[in-house]
């Protein structure tokens, strides 16, 4: 029987078959694993740059509506800014999937259920880059943390189940360098209601005559009482009063003035004229001439009721009866029983007497200065809207006849009256912010103290405002900012001091070349009080002529600043308003 021999197996084809079949296996299972793991990757970073796109539209949204908005409330236009954030990130698209279910989140790094999306919003201090409460006008940089979740395509098969990616995103709001020139000249409180009183002594008692004026009796609106003609009146109702200012087409004397003239006691003099230094505690001599046959009178009181003709008040607890105690008030003769019994008010008036009436008065008179009262009512809501929207640094210049030097700069005046003279001198506020360009130092509170410490005091020269303004921004503006003036005045320029020329037209013109050559927009606001002084407001202050030679402030100027004529006040806050959302779209899109 023959046996055959066995075949013998070659090695080398054993190993390479088995090479084959492990490349079959790869092929078969690690590549399309590979494959999947690859596309996820691939749709993973699709899906956190389409997210990051979101993010970025929602910041550019944020800090879009806080440049935009003419919000007071910090926490309120926080809250305007995340919903509309919120909103434009709703309509973004991640991977196929609209994110229309997207809630705002409690922190950044909470993950949503798969399909939806959740977003979170920090607001940083741009100086010490830490997070402030929504609160805080400091908030000016938006932070924007998304997260997206959904299930992986393929995922699964190698243990990869669920997507989630995150992004952040981060817009600020702009910059804008401002200065605010506000006019104190005297006419800012000539529609302020008051009583003209003649105080007399009568036999054994003081009486309060109202005064006659050549139109009827003396009580009513500055103005309408006085009668100045358009420029205005530098009497005031507030100190310092300026009693000799009365005249004009009323007629009316000061009773000091009248005094001095014929050289004999005046009504407010105790041993003689002037004896400027004695009120409180001086009483009306028996023997001082009292003028009956002439518009003569004493004292200008407000009227705090806001009535043309005072009828009672009481504030904050103190009674205001009748003229009478508002004239001894506001002499302070109602501050204690010495000076009340000295005084000889206590044969008039009613009240007892109290440490503070004199206070009281003033406090209850300045909240009927007008237009004063409106005009800084509306200036710092301006700044309270410009301050809560972009990044600003404020200054400020107050502007009457002239200007000062710093935020602590005064004038002094005699406080009853500045020609007789008469009433002990003080000095009032007639500040001038410098704009800071520091980090941080935006002046806001600086400037809203500096305008609600201006009174009325003289005459107008709206050149030194603007140019002490141009200078300022020149000098002090931060690189890269926005920079504009704000011009308010209720009249037209009156005092031919310079800075630039001697004419006070002039004067102003060429400060408004300075900041038409500096690329400085300016934009006035020309209360008319009465109708005369339209034309000449309108003439100075426009925004269509820009002829150095005979143009508007606001049209020399140009570089998109407006003109803007108010006929009653109460219109400044809506002014105002509409110059702050110009502003801050201004801003937003340069």
């Amino acid at each position: 029987m023959q046996i055959k021999q066995a075949k013998q197996v070659n090695p080398r084809s054993v190993k390479g078959q088995s090479m084959i079949a492990l490349v079959m296996i790869v092929g078969l299972v690690t590549l399309p694993l590979i494959g999947i793991f690859t596309f996820e990757v691939g749709r993973l970073h699709l899906a956190k740059q389409q997210l990051q796109n979101a993010s970025d539209a929602a910041a550019l949204a944020a800090v879009a509506t806080l440049a935009s908005e003419d919000n007071l409330n910090p926490q309120a236009a926080h809250i305007d800014a995340m919903q509309t954030a919120l909103g434009i990130f709703k309509k973004n698209f991640v991977l196929s999937t609209q994110l229309s279910q997207t809630a705002i989140a409690s922190s950044a790094n909470i993950v949503p259920a798969n399909g939806s999306a959740n977003i979170f919003f920090e607001f940083v201090n741009p100086l010490t880059m830490q997070v402030e409460p929504i609160s805080s006008p400091n908030a000016k940089i938006v932070r924007v943390y998304s997260n997206f979740s959904t299930l992986t395509a393929f995922g699964k098969f190698v243990g990869i189940k669920d997507l989630n990616v995150n992004a952040i995103s981060k817009g600020a709001v702009p910059q804008l360098d401002v200065i605010f020139c506000f006019d104190v000249s005297g006419s800012m409180d000539d529609q302020t209601p008051v009583t003209f009183v003649k105080r007399k002594w009568d036999q054994n008692k003081i009486v309060y005559e109202v005064a006659n004026a050549s139109n009827g009796k003396a009580e009513g609106k500055i103005f309408d009482v006085v009668q100045p003609g358009e420029s205005g009146s530098s009497l005031n109702g507030a100190e310092p009063q300026l009693l000799d200012q009365a005249y004009w087409n009323s007629n009316m004397q000061f009773t000091e003035t009248l005094a001095r003239d014929a050289g004999v006691p005046g009504l407010r003099s105790l041993n003689g004229y002037p004896d400027q230094g004695k009120p409180p505690g001086n009483f009306p001599p028996g023997a001082a001439p009292t003028w009956d046959g002439y518009n003569a009178f004493t004292d200008l009181v407000v009227n705090i009721d806001g009535n043309q003709t005072f009828s009672g008040f009481t504030f904050n607890g103190f009674r205001f009866p009748d003229r009478a105690t508002l004239v001894e008030a506001a002499r302070g003769n109602l501050e204690n029983q010495s000076v009340y019994i000295q005084s000889k008010a206590y044969t008039a008036v009613s009240v007892s007497p109290q440490a503070g009436y004199q206070n009281a008065y003033q406090q209850a008179a300045a909240a009927r200065l007008q237009p004063m009262k409106d005009a800084k009512d509306a200036s710092t809501m301006f700044t309270d809207i410009i301050n809560t929207d972009t990044d600003c640094h404020f200054g400020f210049v107050a502007f009457d006849g002239e200007i000062g030097t710093s935020s602590n700069s005064t004038e002094d005046w005699y406080s009853i009256d500045q020609d007789v003279p008469y009433g002990p001198v003080k000095p009032f506020a007639l500040p001038v912010v410098p704009l800071d360009a520091a980090p941080g130092n935006t002046n806001y509170a600086t400037v809203n103290g500096a305008i609600k410490s201006c009174v009325a005091l003289g005459s107008t020269n709206i050149g030194a405002a603007v140019d002490k303004a141009v200078q300022e921004l020149k000098a002090h503006a931060r690189p890269g900012s926005v920079k504009a003036i704000v011009l308010f005045t209720d009249g037209q320029p009156t005092t031919p001091a310079g800075p630039l020329d001697s004419d006070p037209w002039t004067n102003a013109r060429k400060a408004a070349i300075e900041a038409r050559d500096a690329g400085i927009p300016v934009y006035t606001i020309g209360l008319a009080q009465n109708q005369a002084i339209v034309a000449g407001e309108t003439a100075i202050l426009n925004d269509t002529n820009s002829d150095p030679a005979n143009g508007g402030i606001a049209g020399i100027a140009g570089h998109g600043g407006t003109f803007n004529l108010v006929t009653n006040s109460s219109q400044l806050r809506k002014t105002f308003e509409k110059i702050a959302r110009h502003l801050v779209e201004l801003v937003a899109s340069g």
